[in-house]
């Protein structure tokens, strides 16, 4: 009994401190203030915090030591209050002002649905890019539902997401609301975005604003950097991959002068040294590669309504894949192994500065941007040179038009510069693009419940002449419950014929096509319902949208005319998209979260003068994706399943087998693939476990013609599922904020 009554009093501090505090946290939105689910609040100096729920509220336990409590979410202002007693408190956080597009969106467990942007918008912040590895952009979308990300051959290690069923070409890829991961860097630059520099990505479908340019037909994905002003003092991540994948990635930041003018550092570093071959064909699964890059950013604020950014990322890699006999040094013989050798040097820069006048109701933007790419590169006796350098600008004017901001007016210039230079089956080809234009947009807000926005530009091609770019969207809360979307546009896209399909090297048949640069023209059309709704005291949400393309003018991968061509030629007949995707969300108990989603898609293109399915895509994918979290965030758990459906290979009509593959299926089975991923956070860092494909699932025969890669079978670019199996993996996070 003594011993009993010494714990009771020694544990009687606790019992009396270890208290709970309550409060509810607003947003400022034009004079109002609207409760904001999803920020981030937490005792300085501890890893110990909470975030509020749907009405704005919280609970969060308070020791005898805590006193600032700290208040952050993307888009406001981060602010810190003394806590002094238990009285419940009441924050209003600020809304940043930031240049490019300011979305206000309602938290989803680590992936956002906009709240109020007319065009239907999926945010995934810092939260959800920590459910899976994660080491690059490719591989950020593996527990979303809406972007799939496949392998464009077997050999090269290039990696191509699909948006509403459609490449990835189809979708404006932009990094901080500027265009960028084309020409040159289509095939392999979703991996030049190292995953840990990533503050957040957003996912628009369909026709994006006129303001961001003519080239998203699809919709467009848009990655944020970590800013140099941010919280985060110094971060680290290690990755080691049992295939032998070893990465760092560092960032820090210098507050060079108070908090006016800050600077961030940028390192990333990638190996894979060890041969794989799972499949025993002769083949590596993967290509050995190395990847360096360091990127430097500088952000200036006077708080006073100016604000400027600039910042340079240099990138070198090497890429070495084929027959695992090949070697590095080897030359590109028929009488030496099948060897892959792809070099690539990169230089980017950007400058964006921007000024809000006191009134508030004004403010002027300019954003730019510029990139030097070299390619050096070899697939079997197949040699691929190129270079390209592309300069981008652009500057927008926005006024609210009367002092309700019912009604608000972008407009603005836009010039694009675009140089190529290529070496492929010693043809030498060149073509420059030089597009200015201009652009208005006029939005209609009368009440938080409409947004109407519709807009139009025209610019003017020096390859292609004038063209003009419409497009509408429209936003409607018909109650507290329900929101519907709907958008229509057109949009257009300058395909660079080869650089955009030089992974189709990988096969013994040669590419055949008429011009080097081409346009492609498309419409699309898109309609959206949001419920939200509180079931037994949690939020639950459903999503149903759907999308349709088509196209006037598109350039036509054709592999089944010939025998001895890959045939790169335009449309000749109909070509179109349906996506059709529903998804629920909720939590049916305290920190687990859920995610159920199904996506169907048709798409079909004409090829050799028949309407067919496009060749390698699924025709529908499900996704289910668990995470669960223990109180104060100490040990999180994630949990995804991926159910694929069938789809059609592509095959050439032949009568000799024992050239072409027509033994082979003309059709792939459905597949699953699972993930897996345990993280362990502790105060300044954590460690994480996972596994990708864990059930082992490969594609039979991604290689055909292995045993003979200089003749007539050879093919590597028919891939549909996965070519590597099961990865296990190994990470640490290191993160240390600013005091």
């Amino acid at each position: 009994m003594k011993i009993l009554g010494i714990v009771l009093l020694m544990s009687l501090p606790f019992v009396t401190f270890s208290q709970v505090l309550e409060g509810t946290v607003y947003g400022n939105e034009d004079g109002e203030k609207q409760p904001l689910p999803g920020v981030n609040i937490y005792w300085q100096g501890t890893n110990r915090g909470v975030a509020s729920v749907g009405d704005g509220s919280f609970k969060i336990k308070k020791g005898p030591r805590d006193h600032m409590l700290v208040f952050s979410f993307v888009g406001y202002e981060h602010q810190e209050i003394h806590v002094h007693d238990l009285d419940p408190v009441e924050v209003i956080l600020e809304p940043n002002i930031e240049l490019g597009e300011v979305k206000v969106v309602h938290k989803n467990r680590g992936t956002y649905l906009s709240a109020i942007d007319p065009i239907q918008t999926e945010r995934i912040n810092g939260a959800e890019l920590h459910k899976a590895a994660c080491c690059n952009l490719a591989e950020s979308f593996e527990t979303n539902p809406s972007v799939d990300v496949s392998y464009s051959d077997a050999v090269t290690g290039a990696k191509q997401i699909r948006l509403l069923g459609l490449e990835g070409t189809y979708s404006l890829l932009q990094i901080e609301n500027m265009p960028n991961l084309r020409g040159l860097a289509t095939n392999f630059g979703l991996t030049y975005v190292p995953g840990p520099w990533m503050e957040s990505i957003q996912i628009s479908k369909g026709a994006a604003s006129v303001l961001n340019g003519y080239e998203s037909i699809a919709g467009q994905i848009n990655a944020e950097y970590k800013k140099p002003d941010a919280d985060e003092k110094l971060f680290l991540n290690t990755f080691f991959g049992a295939s032998g994948r070893l990465e760092f990635n560092g960032n820090g930041n210098i507050r060079v002068y108070k908090d006016v003018l800050s600077t961030g550092i940028f390192v990333h570093a990638s190996d894979q040294s060890k041969k794989n071959d799972e499949s025993g064909n002769g083949f590596l699964d993967e290509p050995l590669s190395r990847q360096i890059q360091v990127m430097n950013r500088w952000k200036y604020n006077n708080h006073k309504g100016y604000m400027a950014q600039a910042g340079f990322n240099v990138l070198t890699e090497d890429r070495l894949g084929g027959q695992t006999a090949f070697e590095r040094g080897m030359e590109p013989l028929i009488t030496n192994p099948y060897g892959i050798n792809i070099e690539n040097d990169r230089l980017e820069g950007f400058f964006k500065t921007g000024y809000v006048w006191p009134n508030q109701r004004t403010a002027l933007a300019w954003m730019s941007n510029f990139s030097r790419h070299e390619t050096r590169s070899f697939y079997g006796l197949n040699h691929y040179d190129a270079d390209e350098t592309r300069f981008y600008a652009n500057a927008v004017l926005t006024r609210d038009l009367d002092k309700s901001g019912a009604h608000s007016l972008n407009a603005g210039v836009s010039f694009i510069y675009d140089s190529f230079n290529e070496s492929l089956y010693d043809n030498k080809m060149e073509h420059k693009e030089q597009v200015p234009g201009v652009f208005a947009e006029y939005t209609l807000k009368p009440s938080d419940h409409f947004t109407f926005m519709t807009g139009i530009r025209a610019d003017f091609h020096n390859l292609f002449g004038t063209f003009v770019t419409p497009r509408m969207h429209l936003r409607y809360m018909i109650n507290d419950h329900v929101t519907i979307r709907a958008n229509a546009g057109r949009g257009y896209r300058t395909a660079n014929v080869i650089s955009e399909n030089n992974y189709l090297l990988a096969s013994s048949r040669e590419l055949k096509w008429i011009e080097n640069v081409f346009q492609e023209k498309a419409w699309n059309y898109g309609l959206a319902l949001v419920q939200k709704y509180t079931l037994w005291e949690r939020e639950l949400q459903l999503n149903a949208e759907y999308f349709r393309t088509d196209f006037q003018t598109q350039l036509v991968v054709d592999r089944e005319t010939s025998a001895s061509n890959i045939i790169l030629a335009p449309l000749d007949g109909k070509s179109y998209s349906n996506s059709l995707q529903f998804d629920v969300r909720y939590e049916p108990v305290e920190r687990l979260d859920i995610l159920v989603a199904y996506r169907h898609n048709d798409v079909k293109q004409t090829i050799a003068g028949r309407l067919m399915e496009k060749p390698l895509i699924s025709r529908y994918k499900g996704l289910i994706n668990l995470n669960y979290t223990t109180n104060l965030k100490k040990w999180m758990f994630d949990y995804t399943v991926q159910f694929n459906g069938g789809g059609r290979i592509a095959r050439y009509p032949t009568e000799n087998l024992s050239i072409a593959s027509a033994s082979d299926d003309d059709e792939f089975s459905p597949y699953t693939v699972m993930n897996a991923q345990v993280t362990k956070y502790f105060r300044y860092w954590n460690i994480y476990l996972g596994a990708e494909n864990f059930t082992d699932f490969k594609q039979k025969n991604p290689v055909a013609g292995a045993d003979d890669p200089f003749g007539p079978r050879f093919d590597a670019t028919n891939v549909w599922g996965p070519i590597k199996g099961r990865r296990v993996y190994l990470g640490l996070r290191f993160s240390l904020n600013h005091q």
